[in-house]
């Protein structure tokens, strides 16, 4: 997960809470790109859970407040959430600090509280003329290293997740026709934060997957695209798809915030290979080519054969 080999592979972001309305907000920026993974509900739920106001405003994304690093290598939960957090404790001790007196401050359900006791309205803290609460905070993960270029060994990487798929799959051997009629999909994500878009993601990945192992191809000829559409591409429908079942570990990465782990890339790592070694069970054929084609499945008699 995340950038490895030194490259420095920083997110920065700034929090600020603020009064509007008769109510206090958190406008939360970053240059997170959402692209359907759920990075804005991730800062979302970071900052409400941080700072106890239910109202958060993630602000359009851009690099005026500097970068969040590419929405790839499955790191922008563990990265975004990361600078996300670190500006929300930073927001939260200048609130307490506003506060101020003796006793235990905690900052939860729109108010201070001490001691157990509620004692000032967040929106009274930044409103009614008093100035915003604002932080800025850049995370970056712990270092990293390059590989040792004679061995091949070294502390190259910020973290690892561990995934496997289980495919069960119909195949009619004369005809060569195949079909994946259950997927299985055991993730360890580190810590759930929004359970429905993580099952979204072990869904889409294992199908994915399923899409690679038996009809999505670029075909090449002589290095022409010879794959112009995505009729040709023959990417699986709801019809295609097969039920997901999935087997969530939350085992935690003690390097991320609240042990935080990317999801989205590895379903579709481990689901194709899944998928062609129970097309192999099935068949005793090799199947070594993906997608299958139907010639990989057929499965003739010795007469056939000999003939």
């Amino acid at each position: 997960i995340a950038f490895s080999e030194g490259f420095d592979d920083p997110a920065t972001a700034r929090v600020r809470l603020t009064a509007r309305d008769g109510r206090a907000v958190v406008e939360v920026h970053t240059a997170a790109a959402e692209v359907g993974q759920g990075v804005l509900g991730v800062q979302e739920q970071i900052a409400r859970t941080e700072l106890g106001v239910e109202d958060v405003e993630i602000l359009p994304a851009d690099t005026t407040i500097d970068s969040a690093g590419s929405a790839s290598a499955s790191r922008l939960t563990w990265m975004v959430g990361g600078a996300v957090h670190a500006a929300c404790e930073a927001v939260r001790t200048l609130a307490l600090e506003r506060v101020g007196g003796a006793g235990v401050l905690t900052l939860r359900d729109g108010a201070v509280w001490r001691d157990g006791e509620r004692v000032v309205e967040v929106v009274d803290l930044v409103g009614g003329g008093a100035a915003p609460l604002e932080a800025t905070k850049t995370y970056r993960h712990a270092r990293t290293f390059p590989l040792d270029p004679e061995t091949g060994q070294g502390d190259a990487h910020a973290g690892f997740a561990f995934v496997a798929h289980r495919a069960v799959v119909d195949v009619d051997v004369e005809l060569g026709l195949a079909r994946v009629v259950e997927m299985t999909c055991a993730q360890d994500v580190g810590r759930v934060v929004n359970p429905m878009a993580l099952e979204g993601q072990l869904e889409g990945g294992s199908i994915q997957g399923l899409g690679l192992a038996l009809s999505e191809e670029v075909l090449l000829d002589d290095g022409l695209v010879r794959t112009r559409s995505f009729g040709a591409y023959r990417m699986p429908t709801i019809v295609d798809a097969a039920p997901v079942d999935h087997i969530i570990l939350e085992l935690g990465d003690p390097a991320a915030p609240y042990g935080l782990r990317g999801v989205g890339e590895m379903p579709s790592i481990t689901s194709t290979p899944a998928i062609l070694a129970a097309l192999r069970a099935a068949t005793g054929n090799a199947v070594t080519h993906a997608p299958a084609y139907p010639e990989h499945l057929v499965v003739l008699d010795p007469e056939e054969e000999q003939q």
